[in-house]
Formats: C-alpha cells, structure tokens, sequence
C-alpha cells in the first residue's frame, strides 16, 4: 500500500510541474529586444553640373578681364567679368537630440577657406555666393538643411589662407540628395585693395569645404 501511495504522489508532482512550466514560458504574448544604433553622420561633396562629375579644377584666365567681347580694351580691367557656378554642395548629416552629456552633436555648419600651402593673387578675393539648399524629397526639411551666408564668402584679402569662412549654419538631420542638389555655389573674383600689389604668375589653391559640428 505504501509504494502505490508513492506513485501517486510521485505521478501528482510530474503533473504540477509540468503545468507550472506551461503558464511561466507559454502564454499569449512574447517579447524580445531589438535595439538600433544610430552613428552621427558627416559626408560631403562637391558636384559640378558643367562637367557632370564631382568637382575638380577650376580656372579663371585673367586675359578675359581685359576684353570687352571679342576684343581687347585698354584702360579696362574688369574682375567681375569672370565667374563660374552650377557647383553643387551635396551633403548628409545625422545629428542629436539635446541631450546633457550625450556627447553627440546638435548641429552643424559648413565653413570654406584657401587651404594652407595654396596661392593667390594680392588685392583679390574669390566670392562665393551660396543659394539655400534645394534637397530631395523627404531628405529633411528646410530648417534642418541649414541657413547658408546669404551674401556669400570671400576668400583671399578677407579671410587669408588658411582661415574659414561660415558658408551654412543650423544643420541638422538631413540627406540633401546627390549631383544637382544641396547648395549651388557660383564663384566670382572681385578686386580688394590697391591693382599696384596685383601680379602675373601661375596660382594654385586649394578650396577646401568642411561640415563640422559647431
């Protein structure tokens, strides 16, 4: 009598443990964890819709600025009758919401400048006129695209060699779409100081664009 009492006791606790395995592991709802990892962003590039590929050389021939058409004219030295535009700034940003101590960014801008070690004639400046980012559909929106100089930068008497110039400001999370998108730019050359200090030769600099956080 003894052992049959055993097996039902023993027979009793497979059944409960059993059940209590059921209700803690199968019910009717499961979860788990996803978790996605987000990196800041900071890409750029320059597209030249002239040539239909990413920007490279630029010349200006300063012959041009002593022609009035087809034809020389002497007295005359026209600067402004150089310029090149259709240049691109295409970029993609991902920044961070404020948050203290996250050590993420919160926005960004673009700044420009002559790179150290470049040359260019004295008593000019290259202007570079911005327009405000036109970016591709859902790509951010106007505000987090940024806010560009609205007169534009000039590089070479007014900010020297080697020194930035603020060209966006205010950039947040955006995706501006690539070639024919983001900030076109158009340079133009305008005379800053006295023509006794300009000189002929050969000059190369190096116009380097940064996003940076800010």
């Amino acid at each position: 009598m003894k052992n049959v009492n055993l097996l039902f006791v023993a027979v009793a606790a497979l059944f409960a443990s059993n059940a209590n395995a059921q209700d803690n592991s199968d019910v009717n709802t499961a979860t788990h964890l996803l978790n996605v990892s987000v990196p800041e962003v900071a890409l750029i590039d320059i597209y030249d819709s002239n040539t239909g590929t990413e920007a490279a050389t630029v010349v200006f021939n300063m012959a041009n600025a002593t022609q009035t058409g087809v034809n020389r004219e002497a007295g005359l030295y026209a600067f402004s009758a150089l310029s090149y535009t259709n240049l691109y700034l295409n970029y993609t940003s991902v920044v961070a919401t404020a948050v203290n101590g996250s050590g993420y960014d919160l926005t960004r801008q673009i700044n420009v400048q002559l790179e150290a070690g470049s040359t260019f004639p004295a008593s000019l400046d290259l202007r570079i006129t911005p327009v405000a980012p036109s970016i591709i559909a859902n790509g951010g929106t106007t505000d987090s695209a940024g806010t560009v100089t609205a007169a534009g930068v000039a590089l070479g008497v007014t900010n020297a060699i080697g020194v930035d110039a603020l060209l966006v400001t205010s950039i947040e999370s955006v995706y501006t779409g690539d070639l024919a998108r983001g900030v076109k730019l158009t340079y133009t050359l305008e005379q800053n100081g006295n023509f006794a200090l300009y000189r002929a030769g050969d000059y190369s600099a190096t116009l380097k664009y940064t996003l940076t956080d800010i």
